[in-house]
């Protein structure tokens, strides 16, 4: 069964929302833009996290831009490439319920898309997905676009819930 957005919001299950009524959804809560970064070194997968190392990351910073009728925006235009975004919203998981991300409309209609892993129940803290701009033209996101879309999932049961090393991080 899938959570509707307004109860995602009522509930706090997401939170630090720009615009509680823009990004409530029927199925879900848009997610918006805080950060872009791109991958410096390699990351280090492995079966027992033993010798597990995330890949380090660099901030491409949002430079002022003009628009059309003169105001201006902070944006950064991405070049066709593979990106880490991190989302304003942070998210607070109960134990009989899961996450995941999807890509919007408007994002894959401009030649890109997100992808996320699942968010476990008991995960609270930052969210973030890959994003693959696939446009051989590239993209422009202004700072605070609206990306994915998070929809929950009702489990079966309540379970013991994720204690990862996500676990409570503030950024990606």
């Amino acid at each position: 069964m899938i959570v509707p957005g307004v109860s995602l919001l009522t509930r706090r299950i997401v939170q630090n929302l720009q615009h509680p009524i823009l990004q409530s959804q029927p199925c879900g809560v848009d997610l918006t833009l805080r950060h872009v970064l791109e991958w410096t070194s390699p990351g280090t997968i492995d079966f027992s996290n033993q010798h597990r190392k995330t890949a380090h990351t660099s901030l491409i910073p949002f430079t002022e831009t003009k628009l059309p009728n003169g105001e201006t925006c902070m944006a950064v235009h991405l070049k066709q490439n593979s990106y880490l975004v991190e989302f304003n919203e942070t998210v607070e998981m109960p134990l009989d319920e899961m996450g995941q991300v999807f890509v919007r409309s408007t994002l894959f209609r401009s030649g890109a898309l997100v992808s996320a892993g699942v968010m476990d129940s008991g995960y609270h803290g930052a969210m973030g997905a890959l994003l693959m701009v696939l446009n051989p033209h590239g993209i422009v996101l202004h700072q605070g676009a609206r990306l994915a879309q998070f929809v929950n999932h009702k489990m079966s049961e309540p379970v013991k819930g994720y204690s990862g090393v996500y676990q409570g991080k503030t950024k990606i």
